[in-house]
């Protein structure tokens, strides 16, 4: 390996370990997601309840059950799987901007590549080490860490296979693909679009030199990519229901937001506002400088491009495309930061591969400003002042950590809360999941996660019919303290604005 490719590959681990003590799950299904694998952990007959991994592809949740099992409910365990990932992407995402350069470049990049290659592949693979949104996604409990490692395992290979023509290479592409379907169903839109893709440009494949080698090598990649998906929905049938019962919740959940969204911003302004996130999000999975030499790489050969790079670009881009499309038209979408880093990284390679090596340095040094100057300026634009800006700019950035009123109230409810004993979180913005992961509390025992997120017309009817030990309320105009009439007032813990009312108080 290049000097400049472990020079990359040490400041990657560098800024993830140094992030990771301080980071938080607060973003990206970060928190429920370590709710779901802590009660795999102690109840392990629930892992073959196919809904216990609601909305989420069951791979991640059952890869982060060991790390878990070894530290029970410490938060820091969840996120475990996630750094290693994180790390170890590093090393078939070089391989990755080698291969996709030297197809940029019309040159020989898939053996032993030359030194401006590989000097060029460690400048993609920089951009990727200080990218905002790979730095926060590989400090928490969010899947987006292991599905790009993945992901970035099946094109690698499915590039090798196109250029050698080996089968075995196709079906190491599609398991690789296949567990990356059962990561995050993102794949499952990209699947389909990857091999149409393949088949429309083959004459603008690089052939192996073998009659049907390509042909065959994609049915065999088709196959094996289809695999686990197959399983997936076999299982969900079985279970006794609807298979896709994952993607009715996504797109309700998904409706939802959009229409909270729709009804707060209007039409016109709603549909601008998707445009904007979904820009700002590709910002922070590329830098603003990542993503200008990309968009003017594509700009420029968009009509001259080689197969395999469309093949990257409709992998990378056909699911944030159809995402978009439903926000715009529809507007049944609502766009998450998160949704980019995969697209983004994908397509670093492309731009670096435009750039003259005479200007790595002022790149290296203006990527590495923009990504910190990003990621600061989110954060102030979601934590500075008693009206936030917007609240959710901080899943953009490098670093997330809970509220201090929500860090304040979990530790509090972790040092009282006996065990076993049921806790009623209002869940305003959702903050409830947050704080129930980290105050070490099992989703089962979570009430407005179980059993309703609705108070009844009371509090004392409500730890009645829930069996809510302490009931927690956000006090703002229309919150419960507000709207249960006997609510204590001036009673209970206070941590900023949530106020705690424990039932044996009463």
């Amino acid at each position: 390996m290049s000097r400049p490719a472990l020079s990359v590959i040490a400041l990657a681990v560098v800024l993830r370990v140094a992030l990771f003590p301080f980071a938080e799950n607060k973003h990206g299904d970060a928190p429920m997601r370590a709710l779901i694998a802590e009660r795999m952990v102690l109840d392990p007959a629930s892992a073959a309840v196919p809904r216990t991994y609601c909305q989420f592809g069951p791979l991640h949740t059952t890869l982060m059950r060991p790390f878990i099992a070894l530290d029970r409910f410490a938060p820091r365990s969840s996120r475990v799987l996630s750094l290693l990932a994180g790390l170890a992407v590093f090393f078939p995402f070089l391989a990755f901007a080698r291969r996709l350069i030297g197809l940029f470049q019309r040159t020989d990049a898939a053996g032993h590549a030359p030194a401006s290659t590989d000097r060029r592949a460690a400048l993609a693979a920089f951009v990727l080490a200080v990218s905002p949104l790979h730095l926060q996604a590989s400090t928490t409990a969010s899947s987006e860490a292991l599905y790009l490692l993945l992901w970035v395992l099946a094109l690698e290979r499915l590039l090798a296979a196109l250029a050698t023509g080996h089968r075995r290479w196709f079906a190491l592409a599609g398991l690789c693909a296949s567990l990356a379907a059962v990561t995050r169903y993102d794949a499952w839109i990209a699947l389909p679009l990857i091999v149409g893709a393949a088949g429309l440009l083959g004459r603008r494949i690089r052939r192996a030199g073998r009659p049907g080698a390509t042909v065959g090598g994609l049915a065999i990649f088709a196959a094996t990519a289809a695999m686990f998906p197959a399983i997936w929905l076999l299982w969900g049938a079985l279970s006794g229901g609807d298979p896709l019962f994952f993607a009715h919740y996504i797109a309700s959940d998904h409706a939802n937001l959009a229409a909270t969204a729709s009804a707060r911003y209007g039409a016109i302004a709603g549909r601008a506002r998707q445009v904007g996130v979904w820009s700002l999000s590709f910002v922070a999975a590329m830098t603003l400088p990542g993503l200008f030499v990309v968009s003017r790489a594509l700009g420029r050969r968009w009509r001259d491009l080689p197969g395999e790079i469309w093949i990257v670009l409709v992998a990378a881009l056909g699911p944030p495309a159809l995402y978009l499309g439903r926000g715009l038209v529809f507007q049944s979408f609502e766009p998450l930061a998160r949704f980019a880093l995969v697209p983004g990284a994908l397509l670093l390679p492309i731009g670096v591969a435009a750039i003259s090596l005479e200007r790595a340095r002022a790149f290296r040094l203006a990527t590495l400003g923009s990504a910190a100057a990003f990621s600061i300026a989110v954060w102030l634009v979601a934590t500075v002042g008693r009206e936030r800006i917007w609240a959710g700019a901080e899943s953009m950035g490098a670093l997330t950590r809970l509220d201090g009123e929500d860090r304040a109230l979990a530790a509090h409810l972790r040092a009282v809360r006996p065990p076993g004993a049921p806790v009623m979180i209002e869940p305003f913005s959702y903050a409830d999941i947050g704080i129930t992961h980290a105050a070490g509390i099992p989703w089962t025992e979570a009430v407005t996660l179980i059993v309703t997120r609705t108070p009844r017309a009371t509090m004392r009817e409500s730890m009645l019919t829930t069996g809510a030990q302490f009931i927690v309320g956000y006090d703002r105009p229309g919150g419960w303290p507000e709207r249960l009439p006997d609510w204590p007032r001036g009673g209970g813990e206070r941590f900023g604005h949530w106020i705690v009312v424990d039932r044996s108080a009463l």
